[in-house]
């Protein structure tokens, strides 16, 4: 009967995109964290998509609910959000209309009403950071800035995830979009290598906003994850790199304006990545490094997971490293 009661305190949570890369991770957290989840899957994915149709059996294997809709049908989608207490969205930024999406998430939410905690799809870099972008990085995140105004004028309780890089993307690369797995012989650095950013492991952003939805003193806020342990630069990575496999790399340093270049001239997704690396590891404006290392500080509508959750074991940078092959 205790067990009952308690599982019937936890928040019944949707994830919106949760066959996508980030959402995957919500959805295996939301599982384990004992919450009731539903995940909203477009009819037509599990036929297109036997990847994504293997990860959503899983899921069902694991005591996920699926809920066949659409963001653009509206009537399901409101339908499917009245069923939830937490909505979360992990929609794609593709593009900039894609992100904008979101906003039928927004007007659906309002209609059904009941929502506790709605978190957008951000999760990555500060969105604050879009006017210092290159394009088609300073649209895209300008467009989840946009959709965070729109929550905030909507009024729905929310929290904005900010977990700057992840480590599943750069550190294999190390530090470098363009690569195709670990370096071996050479390694590209960008700028000058010395900024540093905060590298946040997936599965470690998806728990900590588990804790974050039933957690009061993150409503309404940001909710940075800034372990110390995973601030690094770009010539600290590889110079950890350089350790793992015993051997000196050839360094290759591009300068800030052929990284512009190599931005302009780039395909998607490639240019947006790289616009981010330029925006966040290269041209780094001093007022923003100040504001994006602060941490453990809790300010305004800002506040820090490794201050509210002291307890939470992060994957640091040199452990990601370790475990790679």
């Amino acid at each position: 009967m205790a067990k009952a009661n308690s599982a019937k305190m936890l928040s019944s949570i949707l994830v919106i995109g949760g066959t996508g890369m980030i959402g995957q991770h919500l959805v295996t957290a939301s599982l384990d964290a004992g919450h009731p989840t539903a995940v909203l899957v477009r009819p037509a994915t599990a036929d297109a998509d036997a990847g994504k149709a293997k990860l959503i059996e899983a899921f069902q294997s694991c005591g996920a609910r699926l809920v066949y809709g659409d963001i653009n049908e509206h009537e399901g989608l409101v339908a499917a959000i009245k069923q939830a207490d937490v909505v979360f969205s992990a929609v794609g930024h593709s593009s900039r209309e894609e992100v904008e999406g979101q906003l039928k998430i927004v007007a659906a939410i309002q209609e059904a009403g009941g929502v506790k905690r709605f978190l957008p799809s951000e999760y990555g870099c500060d969105v604050e950071l879009a006017e210092q972008m290159l394009e088609p990085a300073r649209s895209i995140l300008g467009a989840k800035r946009r959709v965070r105004e729109a929550v905030r004028a909507a009024g729905i309780p929310h929290t904005i995830i900010s977990s700057n890089w992840f480590q599943g993307f750069l550190l294999p690369r190390a530090g470098n979009p363009e690569a195709n797995g670990p370096p071996d012989n050479s390694v590209t650095i960008f700028g000058d290598g010395k900024l540093q950013v905060f590298f946040v492991n997936e599965k470690d952003m998806a728990a900590v906003a588990m804790k974050a939805v039933e957690d009061p003193r993150t409503l309404n806020k940001i909710l940075h994850l800034r372990h110390p342990k995973n601030l690094c630069s770009l010539d600290q990575l590889v110079s950890l790199w350089e350790n793992k496999i015993g051997k000196t790399l050839k360094k290759t340093y591009v300068r800030e304006e052929e990284l512009v270049k190599k931005v302009q001239e780039s395909p998607f997704p490639l240019n947006f990545q790289l616009a981010v690396v330029h925006a966040t590891l290269v041209a780094r404006e001093a007022k923003l490094t100040e504001k994006t290392t602060t941490n453990g500080a809790s300010s305004g509508d800002e506040v820090e997971a490794t201050a509210l959750y002291p307890d939470m074991n992060y994957v640091t940078v040199e452990h990601y490293l370790d475990s790679l092959p």
